[in-house]
């Protein structure tokens, strides 16, 4: 005999005893989001993106398991009018780019994988490399603490879209941080708490 389906959320497709809907905040970013979603992200239970979503109108999630799809939606991109979220060799500050004429940025791409799949990522897909990178270096502490993060500077995929945004286009995105907060607490309240990683 199957197991009866538990039933979730027609608007936040979370289960109904974790529906977040009360939180989501209304917020309008100029930026467009693009995530490459790495396709075992997609299928963790801590991932923030579903909450990104929810938060924000103009994100749009690609898996990185269609290649056709992924290499499709890069090669349409004006490498000029949108920054690749990564820190490689050559990335900028992103703090920095205030003091540039950041009105011809249209949107931003997001690598949501471990940091060790992000960096595979980067280095396989080509296309990746014709974009302006920015990485971060004043960001602030990490609040999404039921999941372990490689070391105290490192951000939530929805966290580092957050910050991004503010840093770009100077919008406030602090209720969605705010969201994500509430969330966590509500999705994870009755697990201990052991399980949160506090760097």
């Amino acid at each position: 005999m199957s197991a009866i389906k538990r039933a979730c959320c027609d608007h936040c497709h979370f289960l109904v005893e974790q529906c977040v809907c009360q939180w989501i905040p209304e917020l309008a970013a100029n930026l467009e989001i693009l995530i490459l979603q790495d396709s075992k992200e997609a299928k963790h239970a801590k991932n923030t993106v579903p909450l990104l979503c929810l938060g924000l109108p103009k994100v749009r999630c690609v898996s990185t398991q269609d290649q056709v799809a992924l290499q499709k939606v890069l090669s349409q991109l004006d490498t000029s009018e949108w920054y690749l979220i990564f820190p490689c060799d050559d990335a900028i500050a992103i703090e920095s780019v205030a003091n540039s004429p950041v009105s011809r940025i249209k949107g931003i791409i997001l690598l949501d994988a471990t940091w060790r799949k992000a960096k595979k990522m980067y280095w396989i897909e080509s296309l990746l490399h014709a974009f302006t990178a920015v990485r971060f270096t004043q960001p602030p502490a990490g609040k999404y603490v039921i999941r372990k993060s490689p070391n105290s500077e490192s951000l939530s995929t929805l966290e580092a879209c957050a910050y991004a945004i503010e840093q770009i286009s100077g919008e406030n995105m602090q209720p969605l941080r705010e969201f994500m907060i509430k969330a966590q607490e509500w999705q994870w309240r009755l697990q201990p708490s052991s399980h949160r990683h506090y760097n």
